[in-house]
């Protein structure tokens, strides 16, 4: 029996417009209404994540940055690990260099220099999230997390950071925009998943995960179920007990149709 899904954000339970579908939105609030527990997990920010458990009406713990951070919505922090402050710094101002499309969160703020920027209205952001040139100057303490895009920018850091900050973790994505989560070492989405299992007193067994790139591996390992996306990476696929459809043909609603209320 499931008790818990993880659902990643991006390339699942989010489309290629970062919304979520009528069908799956439906399929997501029959499973919480069954009393099954809905965690969100993320590679994005808290900020992110809030935003949709909102929508959903969700109050199980929001796993954000891959594990790093893990907070239960408006409500109080049960993990906390950054990235150490001098190392967050040069990783940002290398990436600050390169001009690379990044979002770097520190003290609750997130710092965007993105490929939308053009487009977007300063006043219009939530008051967590800020545009900036310049992400180096804003490290004034430890970092929850960077993320950096890009299929040139990706091993750039990778390559100039991963050897020399053993205490730093590169969790790469090779999805149709590749991109890195920066985190400090020993956390994950699997490590996320088993705390938040642990907090809510369901075996982890007893709980499905779904994702669609690198990063959500570690979700599969740590469940009783691992359902990758139609849309997903070839190595997410093949890591994964079942494939469900892509993400804009309501991938999610299918594998909690199937597994969750068992519907056939």
């Amino acid at each position: 029996m499931i008790r818990l899904v993880a659902l990643d954000l991006d390339g699942t339970l989010l489309g290629p417009d970062f919304r979520m579908s009528e069908a799956d939105g439906q399929a997501v609030v029959a499973a919480r209404d069954r009393g099954v527990h809905i965690v969100l997990c993320t590679s994005r920010w808290y900020g992110v994540a809030i935003r949709t458990a909102r929508r959903l009406e969700l109050r199980t713990p929001l796993i954000c940055h891959n594990g790093a951070h893990i907070q239960e919505p408006e409500g109080k922090e049960l993990f906390h690990l950054p990235i150490p402050a001098d190392a967050a710094r040069e990783i940002a101002a290398f990436c600050d260099e390169g001009g690379f499309e990044t979002y770097t969160t520190v003290d609750g703020i997130t710092y965007m220099r993105s490929r939308w920027e053009a487009g977007i209205d300063p006043s219009r952001l939530p008051k967590d999230m800020r545009i900036a040139r310049n992400h180096a100057e804003h490290v004034t303490g430890p970092a929850t997390g960077i993320i950096v895009f890009g299929a040139e920018a990706v091993p750039a850091v990778v390559g100039a950071f991963a050897e020399k900050h053993p205490d730093v973790a590169f969790s790469e994505a090779w999805s149709d925009t590749p991109y890195v989560t920066i985190t400090a070492a020993g956390v994950d989405k699997g490590t996320g998943l088993r705390l938040v299992c642990e907090h809510l007193g369901v075996p982890p067994q007893e709980a499905m995960a779904m994702g669609d790139a690198e990063p959500d591996i570690a979700m599969f390992e740590a469940a009783g179920l691992g359902v990758a996306m139609g849309n997903g990476t070839d190595d997410t696929k093949e890591k994964a007990d079942a494939v469900a459809p892509s993400n804009t043909e309501g991938g999610v609603a299918w594998a909690i149709r199937r597994f969750v209320l068992e519907e056939g």
